[in-house]
């Protein structure tokens, strides 16, 4: 996706990850007819966080099963404290007002020593390259 559709992106993943587990679990309870009355909040908002871990879970089986097969190894992901990394997302947030947007990112790189880096912002995969980082180091040498 072209990165000036960033908005769109967010959209996307919102949907998907907040709201596609929201109408899920709302079929399901119409379906069965069964009322949750006031526990409805708590339900949808603990529902939303097993709908993300187990696609999570499953997601991450399959990409090492076929890492296995290929004889490769998996691109190191950033742990963030809250579920979908959402606190990685807001300190990224804060520090693109104040620096380069790059600079997150060349942070990220050399906490985690490495060259490639997965941010798994709300549960997506999210590659950042150091091979961009570089270029973008040259340019501002300039």
């Amino acid at each position: 996706m072209n990165p000036a559709y960033y908005r769109v992106r967010l959209l996307c993943d919102l949907f998907w990850n907040l709201l596609l587990p929201v109408l899920v679990l709302f079929l399901v309870l119409s379906q069965t007819q069964y009322r949750l009355g006031f526990l409805s909040l708590p339900a949808y908002v603990a529902f939303i966080f097993l709908w993300g871990t187990t696609k999570d879970l499953y997601r991450k089986s399959m990409q090492e099963k076929e890492a296995k097969l290929l004889g490769a190894r998996l691109i190191p992901c950033i742990a963030g404290k809250w579920p979908g990394n959402i606190d990685v997302l807001l300190n990224m947030m804060r520090a693109f007002k104040s620096s380069y947007i790059l600079d997150v990112y060349l942070q990220l790189f050399e906490e985690y020593q490495c060259t490639t880096i997965n941010t798994r912002i709300l549960w997506s995969d999210t590659v950042g390259i150091a091979y961009i980082l570089s270029r973008f180091r040259e340019s501002r040498a300039l």
